[in-house]
């Protein structure tokens, strides 16, 4: 496929993807639940955990997969689902399935030994970890209203950041970033999808209800904290680009054309949800009297 033609179809698909996401983030806005949310992460946490235990079995290395996959789905559940009482305590009807994720997995080491390995309970266990940092997702400076407005700072960073290094990177890229694990991405690209990402995140920050929160802040110490989120997100393209180069495989999977599988669209949101969100609580502490 030419080149012109991946480049139009990133352009004009990731906008239309963009558009199908807030329309869910309006339905979680508006209903004041969070349940579609926590639906839309629990799928696309899922899917993506499939794909890595997938890459994994390319390797010939089994995992344990329904277990790791409930586990994660879990993750993703209200916290004040169904309870019951222990001594007074009230206790998640759910919550030791991820407890006991590390136990199953020692245990089928010993009672699956020799088709089940060391290596298979600890990628198994890494997947679940990994994909699960996606719950950060969930969590968002308070009103809960500006959840929605949180998640677009997370996408203006992210893909925003990974669009223009991809056109950049494809017109004018000529030094690689990182030769061995991803020898397209340049730091050509890398360049221009920090600024613009630190650019798109900054407009958000400003713009959007979330200026209630931010707009204390020190303008410096904002671009620091949306150039960390972009480059962050960029990082979390290059991991999953790692994990890629290692399964010798060129997608996570097959879920759209030009974009390959869930992993490779929410690749930069596993570590930029976490950062963004410890990244916040800093600034809180830095200039709590602002």
């Amino acid at each position: 496929m030419p080149v012109s033609r991946k480049i139009l179809i990133r352009v004009i698909g990731a906008p239309l993807l963009v558009a199908a996401l807030c329309g869910i983030l309006y339905w979680n806005h508006t209903g004041g639940t969070g349940a579609p949310l926590r639906f839309l992460l629990l799928v696309v946490g899922v899917i993506s955990l499939h794909e890595v235990y997938a890459m994994c079995a390319v390797k010939g290395i089994a995992t344990a997969t329904w277990m790791g996959r409930l586990s994660l789905a879990v993750r993703f559940l209200p916290s004040t689902g169904l309870v019951f009482g222990i001594g007074g305590l009230e206790v998640s009807t759910l919550s030791w399935i991820p407890t006991l994720f590390p136990i199953y997995l020692l245990l089928k080491l010993v009672f699956r030994y020799g088709r089940f390995t060391p290596e298979g309970a600890g990628l198994s266990y890494f997947g679940y970890v990994y994909i699960g940092l996606l719950s950060y997702a969930l969590l968002a400076p308070p009103p809960f209203q500006n959840h929605a407005y949180w998640l677009l700072f997370l996408l203006a960073a992210g893909k925003g950041s990974d669009m223009a290094a991809f056109v950049a990177g494809k017109s004018i890229g000529k030094h690689p970033m990182s030769p061995v694990v991803s020898p397209n991405k340049t730091w050509e690209g890398g360049i221009a999808g920090g600024i613009v990402g630190t650019a798109l995140g900054m407009v958000v920050l400003l713009s959007t209800p979330l200026h209630g929160t931010f707009g204390r802040f020190p303008v410096v110490a904002l671009l620091l904290f949306a150039l960390l989120v972009t480059i962050v997100s960029q990082v979390g393209d290059l991991v999953k680009s790692a994990f890629k180069r290692w399964a010798g495989v060129k997608d996570s999977g097959r879920v759209l054309p030009e974009f390959g599988g869930m992993l490779d669209m929410v690749d930069s949101f596993i570590l930029s949800a976490p950062v963004a969100w410890y990244g916040f609580l800093l600034l809180q502490h830095l200039f709590k009297g602002a």
